[in-house]
């Protein structure tokens, strides 16, 4: 019996080659599509998952609200925090404070140097919190003392060349000597925090400058609280505010107002969006997650769409051999074994195609989204269960309907010819599926119209700093700004250099915000972000001045004792004249006398514009540069200039590896997402499309074949050509009209708040909504006209001949 199953589905694919090409082709393509966001969100997913103790670590997050920023929720606290959460909550069984090691540039090993970014300082704690694993060295003591450090092992094979016998070795950091500890096992990097170097957190705590980790005014550690179980975070966080009452705002450093809450580890990676100040080096964002979850279930509905569709339409040739076989004795159940049974045959050949697209593609996705996606049968859920999973979903959901839908029709009915196809509820139920799937191929041009706009303008618009052909080369040691005079020189000599000066990073920015109050009887207080330039910055960064002047080399007072402030941080002050006001004694300038607001820039956009621009305040303290910013001329031959930059660099800074931060790009990488975003709605949207047009090609020339006789006797009648084809097309029109109707309210709800997320975002105009489904309408006007004005073109004897 299975055999006969087998046999009749073979034959009636090979019967109806076209249609079973249309089928297979949709079905692979709509399965490939839907393994590889299904990579997606199973990497996106498993973030953190690895850590035997996500379940019950926490990170700590502060709730501020201060003047100039207002309310902003950040993930840095302070450093007697994790002590005191220890001693005061008894559900809390270890606690662990991270910082990154920003002070250390360069590691030296003997004549070579590095530079390493994924170096922290940590406690002891982070090992068993963390599961970090050792090669070598003593877990319970490596991170115990001062100077002490752990290293995985491929930065231990990048220095010694080998991963073993490396305790006690000494390296340098920050010119400072440090003894290797340990060396722990290379950590996997679905982690939105990965190291790749460990610090003993007490190298530091006790070291001039960093005083402030010893005070609760002050933020720049990350804390992390394991609990005892996970009804202890409920019961913690209620204690919370009288926790930082006899804490925090008895320590009198300067809080107005504070709260703090538990985050749980597992959500850091994709629920952090609203968060400032994480130090991590990953994350994600959950609302992309769900929009290519739905994404991937709905064109994998549109495949199966397609199929039932065809199943339908041919429904009069089959009605046939249906009642042929219940004559013979079949009866329903049979019938209903048969018709899913080709539909598995189908999936199956689907599936292995879609496979075969799907190694096609990976190299590609990889490249795209920064990933190392495989096929892989054995390990990995989605290529094994899921396959199996998939393969029978989509067989009953494909042929279900058919199956049940042509096994109920009646042998004496289907023998006189009494079986019409797409009438009746089966006419409605295929139009309904149509409007389905058109509805979605609207939604996603729709997306892919508004995204493209909002990327197009975050590029296009004016930031106020002018990024092109500049470079910011990053001090190794503290004393290399010691050589930057000389250097600065050397490079000016060449005329296709047009400036050199210091600064705490490209965009004039330091990570860092604090509070400073005006120098006035109220002692006003404002939150702001510090900037840290060298005279010539704003000019060389094409910064507009909207009042007073810019620094002044020449002007002795100008170093450390003047401020610059941005027109954010005037509005929020409320300042008419604000040129000659001054500020108390702030962080990093001169600390004996105020510091006197010489001029006002424009606001500029030193971050994306996910963020508004909040009030900053700039000065000249060579002691908080962190490099060295270079402008050139726009020459033809940049690479040589680059070159020119490169070795000069090299001869004055022989410990500092070069390497540089091209601005350009800095600026890119802010929307490096959004643009990976965009290019994702293209891709799947296309497929969309491109399954539509599959589908109702497909549907068209089964109806056609069923008018084929109406066709010619209205040719026979005086019938033109275009009169039948636009015939045909009209109730196709109306139904992508209702589907559009249908598609872009949801859409445009969606839409909106995709966009919220941006401080700086387009409105979504008319044209928007009208241009998707224009599009739409004229790809199924272009379908249709294809098949249908072949039809109406052929000759009405060879329609009418077997009649």
């Amino acid at each position: 019996m299975y055999t006969n199953y087998f046999t009749t589905a073979i034959r009636s694919l090979l019967r109806q080659k076209s249609y079973a090409i249309i089928n297979l082709t949709g079905l692979s393509v709509g399965i490939a599509a839907f393994i590889v966001l299904a990579l997606y969100v199973q990497h996106e997913t498993s973030y953190d998952k690895s850590l035997s103790k996500h379940d019950l670590l926490y990170r700590v997050v502060e709730i501020q609200n201060e003047p100039g920023v207002g309310e902003q929720h950040v993930a840095i606290t302070m450093g007697p925090l994790a002590e005191a959460l220890k001693s005061d909550f008894p559900q809390i069984v270890e606690a662990v404070r991270l910082m990154p090691a920003f002070d250390i540039q360069v590691v030296g090993v003997g004549n070579r140097f590095f530079r390493e970014r994924n170096m922290y300082y940590s406690d002891a704690s982070v090992i068993s919190l963390f599961d970090v694993e050792f090669i070598e060295g003593n877990p319970a003591t490596a991170l115990n003392e001062p100077k002490s450090v752990v290293i995985s092992e491929d930065v231990a094979r990048k220095y010694f060349g080998k991963a073993g016998s490396l305790v006690g070795r000494i390296i340098t950091m920050g010119n400072k000597p440090f003894r290797i500890t340990g060396v722990m096992k290379n950590r996997t990097e679905d982690t939105h925090l990965f190291f790749d170097i460990l610090i003993s957190m007490s190298s530091i705590e006790n070291q001039p400058g960093f005083e402030w980790m010893k005070g609760w005014g002050s933020n720049s550690l990350i804390t992390y609280v394991l609990l005892e179980s996970s009804g202890a975070r409920e019961v913690i966080e209620k204690q919370f505010p009288d926790f930082i009452r006899r804490h925090v705002f008895a320590a009198e450093e300067g809080w107005e107002y504070l709260e703090m809450y538990l985050q749980p580890a597992s959500e850091i990676y994709l629920q952090s969006q609203h968060i400032k100040f994480q130090n991590v080096t990953a994350m994600g964002n959950r609302n992309l997650v769900l929009i290519f979850s739905v994404i991937a279930v709905l064109i994998l509905l549109v495949a199966c769409v397609n199929y039932i569709n065809i199943s339908i339409a041919r429904s009069v040739k089959r009605s046939r051999e249906v009642g042929i076989r219940k004559v013979l004795g079949a009866d329903r159940l049979n019938l209903v074994y048969q018709f899913i049974g080709e539909s598995l045959l189908m999936t199956l050949m689907s599936v292995f195609l879609a496979i075969g697209l799907v190694e096609l593609v990976l190299p590609g996705i990889n490249t795209l989204l920064g990933t190392s996606f495989i096929i892989d049968f054995i390990s990995n859920p989605i290529f094994n269960i899921g396959l199996i999973f998939l393969i029978l979903l989509i067989s009953m959901a494909s042929g279900s309907y058919p199956a049940f839908y042509l096994s109920r029709f009646q042998p004496i009915a289907v023998l006189r010819g009494a079986i019409k196809s797409n009438s009746g509820y089966s006419g409605f139920l295929s139009k309904s599926l149509v409007v389905f799937q058109f509805a979605i191929t609207v939604g996603l041009l729709f997306a892919v119209i508004v995204i493209f706009r909002q990327v197009n303008f975050m590029r296009n618009k004016d930031l106020g700093i002018r990024y092109k052909n500049a470079i910011f080369a990053s001090f190794g040691n503290n004393d290399d700004y010691s050589k930057s005079e000389a250097f600065r020189q050397k490079l000016l000599s060449d005329p296709r250099i047009l400036n050199v000066c210091g600064s705490s990073f490209v965009n004039g920015v330091s990570g860092s915000q604090g509070p400073v109050f005006v120098d006035n009887s109220a002692k006003t207080k404002l939150t702001v972000r510090f900037g840290y330039v060298d005279f010539e910055f704003f000019q060389a960064m094409g910064v507009g001045l909207s009042e007073g002047r810019f620094f002044d080399r020449t002007i002795g007072s100008d170093l450390k004792s003047t401020v610059i402030i941005n027109e954010a941080a005037v509005r929020k002050l409320g300042w008419k004249n604000p040129v000659g006001k001054r500020f108390r004694p702030i962080m990093g300038a001169d600390t004996t006398r105020p510091s006197e607001v010489i001029g006002v820039i424009a606001d500029y956009h030193y971050f994306s514009l996910r963020a508004v621009v909040e009030p900053a305040i700039y000065l000249v303290n060579p002691d908080q540069f962190r490099g060295l910013l270079i402008t050139y001329r726009d020459v033809t031959d940049q690479l040589q200039v680059q070159d020119f930059i490169r070795k000069t660099w090299g001869e004055f800074f022989t410990n500092s590896p070069y390497q540089p931060v091209f601005a350009e790009k800095y600026a890119a990488d802010n929307y490096k997402s959004d643009a990976r975003l965009l290019s994702l709605f293209l891709y799947f949207s296309a497929i969309s499309v491109l399954l539509s047009v599959l589908g109702l090609f497909g549907l068209t020339s089964l109806l056609i074949e069923q008018k084929t006789r109406n066709i010619g006797i209205r040719r026979v009648l005086g019938g033109s050509a275009w009169q039948i084809t636009i015939m045909l097309i009209r109730s196709y029109m109306l139904l992508v009209a209702i589907a559009g109707a249908l598609a872009l309210p949801v859409t445009f709800y969606l839409l909106n708040k995709q966009l919220d997320q941006f401080a700086y975002r387009i409105s979504i105009r008319t044209s928007d909504l009208v241009l998707p489904v224009l599009l739409l309408i004229f790809i199924a006007f272009l379908t249709i006209v294809f098949r249908a004005y072949r039809a109406a073109s052929a000759n009405p004897v060879e329609a009418l001949k077997y009649e």
